[in-house]
């Protein structure tokens, strides 16, 4: 008869908690205008609703009832329109053009409503078969993580959200396609690792790399600190909620260790910032990383694993969750879990702690006056 609405019905029929009605839009006298008709069928049978559309397709294809409606959404308005809000939005607008430029690449410019969860599903294959073949979609040639391609998954969930927000569509129709399962990460360096690595970094990253040593700010946080930021007096680092990937204002202390390493800093004449190179903001210190990563032999490190250290470490000093959190940012408890690592040790010594308190409450028991 005619193709199926969201609902899986023919295309015009709808139901609801009243029954079966008819909805479809009226042309105005005026013309070019259109008003929305409903003609309810009440609780029929599906058979018997399908015959009374049947009659009606007739006038409906003719035109008699269906105006002319506006052009149809397409992709590339969707993203264009998602991209404008990310630009006033979101801190990853650079990063968003570049996976826009990539969904755009592969889908085209469809219609929003072709968009089905077999085409994502195809689309997600596509890109992860391709990660280590085409140019620009991953570094090295490496095949794609999935939570990179999770990434771009729900960036696609996002532009089509905003479709249907701005009535482009009447419904997402991928949301309840599933993002692939992320293993988190859990490298944490041990001191003598720590301290053969931070022999190894140059003089432009050293301080840097202490500092999300032992505060387990992110390397945004630190490549952009400014030193109206540092407050020496109180030996605490004062972040805007601008310059948080939270949006949230946090304070963060500083040891001893860290105060005279950064008051050694000269400061760049013009510049607000901390850590310049050649009188510019430093943007990026991977080539100097992989370089003192390589020549230390530490195996599987990124930029990024310094703050599971951090976490990991105030833990096992003793720091409340509570307060390694107001420290490191996290937002909430099942992201802190991530990066908060329980190794051998910490439950050789758990299970060491039992019987402490086991054997402690046998000598109690040996100790007491009997009873009667």
């Amino acid at each position: 008869m005619s193709r199926p609405n969201v609902n899986g019905l023919p295309q015009f029929l709808r139901k609801d908690d009243k029954g079966y009605f008819l909805d479809y839009n009226l042309a105005t006298e005026a013309g070019g205008g259109r008003k929305r008709k409903r003609v309810r069928l009440g609780q029929i049978p599906f058979a018997q609703a399908k015959l009374i559309l049947a009659k009606h397709m007739q006038e409906i294809v003719t035109g008699k009832f269906l105006a002319e409606g506006k052009p149809e959404a397409t992709f590339f308005e969707a993203t264009d329109s998602w991209l404008g809000y990310s630009e006033a939005r979101r801190k990853t607008y650079d990063n968003d053009i570049q996976m826009v430029d990539r969904l755009r690449a592969y889908f085209g410019n469809r219609l929003l409503k072709t968009f089905t969860p077999d085409l994502v599903e195809g689309w997600l294959s596509h890109r992860r078969k391709a990660g280590s073949q085409a140019p620009g979609l991953t570094r090295y040639g490496k095949p794609l993580a999935n939570s990179t391609i999770n990434r771009d998954l729900g960036v696609l969930k996002c532009i089509l959200n905003r479709a249907v927000m701005n009535g482009l569509l009447e419904k997402n129709p991928i949301q309840r396609v599933r993002p692939f399962k992320e293993s988190s990460r859990d490298r944490v360096l041990s001191q003598e690792e720590y301290e053969v690595f931070l022999s190894k970094c140059s003089p432009r990253i050293s301080t840097i790399v202490q500092m999300a040593y032992w505060t387990g700010m992110r390397k945004g946080e630190i490549l952009g600190l400014r030193w109206e930021q540092v407050d020496f007096q109180n030996k605490v680092i004062n972040l805007e909620a601008a310059d948080t990937k939270t949006e949230e204002k946090r304070e963060v202390p500083l040891t001893d260790t860290l105060v005279e390493l950064l008051k050694r800093i000269p400061k760049t004449l013009g510049s607000p910032y901390v850590f310049t190179h050649k009188g510019t903001l430093m943007d990026d210190i991977k080539t100097a990383f992989h370089n003192a990563r390589r020549e230390a032999g530490i195996e599987n490190f990124r930029f990024h694993d310094l703050r599971h250290c951090a976490v990991t470490n105030l833990r096992k000093a003793g720091v409340n969750d509570s307060v390694i959190m107001s420290i490191s940012g996290h937002k909430t408890y099942a992201m802190f879990k991530r990066y908060n690592r329980i190794d051998r040790k910490d439950r050789v010594d758990a299970l060491k702690q039992v019987e402490k308190f086991s054997n402690s409450l046998a000598e109690e028991r040996k100790t007491a006056p009997a009873k009667g």
